[in-house]
């Protein structure tokens, strides 16, 4: 099974596109901002969890 298709059809295209501009932004890539963001949230960092739980209200 290919996974990054899998993740990628699930996610609707201007949400794509918002990502790749935060990305851009940030002078990353689209994968680099998604490892970051797996990353802070694997370390439990408080801030980005709050973010997180903020956003899904």
């Amino acid at each position: 099974m290919n996974q990054a298709a899998t993740i990628s059809a699930a996610v609707p295209a201007d949400v794509k596109a918002e990502a790749a501009a935060v990305a851009a932004a940030h002078g990353m890539s689209l994968a680099g901002l998604v490892r970051e963001l797996v990353a802070r949230v694997a370390a439990r960092e408080a801030e980005t969890l709050a973010w997180l739980d903020e956003a899904r209200r």
